[in-house]
């Protein structure tokens, strides 16, 4: 197994139901997520753990697809991570990616 470094920025603002971003998604910066757009609510460090796993599987399919873990773009360090962030931002996790969850949704029918 290889380890794989990705970016935090941003990992317990980011809803990871809409990809809406803010400051304002932490109220008080306490623990509670409640994006502002969408309403989804979750305790942020487990926000943040699986907007890290989104980003790790992205950064994964990108070296499975082009063989190598980063490439070096042609662009400035700030342009480079306006791109990264806005991959990041069309990451989405469903309740297909939650068993458990997905298991209550079938026996609710």
């Amino acid at each position: 197994m290889i380890a794989s470094k990705v970016s935090a920025h941003y990992t317990s603002q980011s809803c990871v139901k809409c990809g809406h971003t803010s400051k304002a998604n932490r109220p008080n910066k306490g623990l509670l997520f409640r994006c502002e757009c969408c309403g989804y609510e979750l305790h942020a460090d487990l926000l943040g753990s699986r907007n890290i796993a989104l980003r790790t599987l992205l950064v994964r399919q990108d070296w499975m697809s082009r063989g190598v873990l980063s490439a070096s773009p042609d662009v400035s360090k700030d342009e480079t991570k306006a791109e990264i962030l806005q991959r990041f931002s069309e990451l989405r996790w469903t309740l297909d990616a939650s068993p458990n969850l997905a298991d209550k949704r079938v026996s609710a029918k």
